[in-house]
């Protein structure tokens, strides 16, 4: 089958749902197999670590263009060495760890440090060899071009 094909099908019919079929179907068992196969990340779908204070970490910003989508994370403190992503249709994992511990006694904690894992929501499906990753500054910036830039007729038979 095309995948090109199936994936103008969903994006249309996404425009027309009413619930939420889509989650519900990657939800399913082949995207729990693909996170189990991924160091046994939880398999609730949407399974952000979170800080004491309740934020998603890390906190990632989606821009979406006629051309591209583009996620921004703030990793700071993180190397790029101990930062993977994997992508499976619409979701998106980032994992990290980080060893740096500092002296002295914690008096007040703000920036989160430690191992983290955080699936996201992308708005629209990737393939894994069409994402770019670039990470400058304790910034992640992952990018992919758009498949569906734009309405097409289907054809009735």
């Amino acid at each position: 089958m095309d995948m090109d094909k199936i994936l103008q099908w969903m994006d249309i019919a996404k425009k027309y749902q009413t619930t939420n079929f889509w989650d519900e179907i990657f939800e399913n068992s082949s995207f729990n197999e693909f996170m189990k196969n991924h160091s046994g990340v939880a398999q609730d779908g949407e399974s952000p670590l979170k800080t004491e204070q309740g934020k998603k970490f890390p906190p990632t910003d989606i821009y979406m263009t006629d051309e591209e989508i583009l996620l921004v994370s703030n990793l700071a403190g993180y190397p790029k060495e101990n930062i993977q992503v994997s992508v499976s249709g619409i979701k998106l994992l980032i994992r990290g760890s980080d060893s740096q511990m500092n002296k002295g006694e914690l008096v007040q904690q703000e920036i989160y440090q430690g191992d983290f894992q955080r699936i996201i929501q992308l708005p629209e499906p990737a393939y894994p060899n069409q994402i770019r990753a670039r990470f400058h500054n304790g910034l992640l910036f992952i990018s992919y071009n758009r498949q569906f830039r734009s309405e097409e007729q289907v054809p009735i038979e």
